[in-house]
């Protein structure tokens, strides 16, 4: 009888440690899910954050492009669009009232903008679904300049083509593949590895086209060239490289950057002719392909609010007073 009793007593102990085990693992597993459920909560709160910081930094950038238009015709390195934004900690104004504990990452703010039209927009190759001689032959140059193959401009402008709805004999020709919006797109098309971006990044960009009626495939070379000149995307001298305006106009880039010295100082071009006849007044180099302002700007920029850190690239469309958002990529 006591042998039973004994028995039946460590059965019961067992069993209550088998209760108390699985109530422990049960307890844990709710405790785990709860901090799973307010980490998320917590990191879909700083996402929300950092998007808004994003969003009020570009509206501060479309502020000053727009009060830029009211202070001069001109757009150089010496205007406040141009001065970058260091890494700057934000406090709780700036982040909506949302509070950081000393555990947290300082919510940081960093960015700069560009002038899009400093570089050549490789969208000047093709005009209304035709290929614009001019604009090739400027881009070769730049190839040629930058140490990289001229033939480079031939797969790009089939990539180009390719990209281009047009007009032939009455009929609407869609597009067979999707246009090229960021430099590094150029890594789809043929001959463009890393090290030919690279090189060129610092001189291209993709700009949209400016708006043009059709050209068929029976317009007179006449018509091509007017259609182009009034189309393309000027370079803005007050911010191009010595490299793209040596392109530009057929010279070697150490002499532009003589030429460009009194830029370096501060001194800027105040009109297009005022910036050809200091470079030499090349006659390869017509007016409508230089400007001294710019309606395209780029935007780079850096956010961070706790454990989300955020990286952006926006191109910004200027007309006017108008400053719209042409698109946005994060990563």
């Amino acid at each position: 009888m006591r042998t039973r009793y004994r028995a039946q007593r460590g059965a019961a102990i067992v069993t209550a440690m088998v209760v108390v085990l699985l109530a422990t693992i049960v307890v844990s597993a709710l405790f785990w899910r709860e901090q799973v459920t307010v980490r998320s909560v917590e990191n879909r709160l700083a996402l929300s954050q950092a998007r808004w910081i994003e969003r009020a930094a570009l509206d501060w950038a479309r502020v000053i492009l727009r009060e830029d238009t009211r202070t001069g015709a001109l757009d150089h390195f010496g205007e406040p669009w141009a001065v970058p934004v260091a890494d700057t900690r934000l406090d709780e104004t700036v982040t909506a009232g949302a509070k950081l504990d000393d555990n947290q990452r300082a919510a940081m703010l960093a960015g700069q903008m560009s002038d899009a039209q400093g570089r050549f927009n490789l969208n000047n190759l093709v005009v209304a679904g035709v290929a614009d001689d001019r604009s090739i032959a400027i881009y070769r140059r730049l190839l040629s300049l930058l140490g990289q193959s001229e033939s480079l401009a031939d797969t790009l402008l089939a990539r180009l083509l390719s990209a281009t709805p047009r007009t032939l004999d009455n009929q609407s020709v869609a597009a067979s593949a999707l246009p090229l919006l960021r430099v590094t797109d150029l890594l789809g098309v043929s001959g463009y590895d890393p090290a030919v971006v690279a090189a060129l990044e610092p001189h291209v960009w993709f700009l949209p086209s400016q708006p043009t009626t059709a050209i068929g495939a029976a317009a007179t070379a006449a018509g091509r060239s007017a259609a182009g000149a009034s189309n393309l995307t000027p370079v803005n001298a007050n911010t191009a490289t010595p490299e793209v305006l040596a392109a530009l106009a057929d010279l070697d880039p150490g002499a532009v950057r003589r030429m460009l010295s009194d830029r370096d100082r501060g001194v800027f071009f105040k009109s297009a002719a005022d910036a050809k006849r200091q470079l030499g007044d090349p006659p390869s180099l017509p007016v409508n392909l230089l400007s001294v302002n710019s309606n395209w700007f780029f935007v780079r920029g850096m956010v961070r609010f706790d454990r989300v850190e955020s990286q952006t690239e926006t191109l910004l469309q200027r007309s006017g007073q108008t400053v719209d958002i042409v698109w946005q990529h994060r990563f």
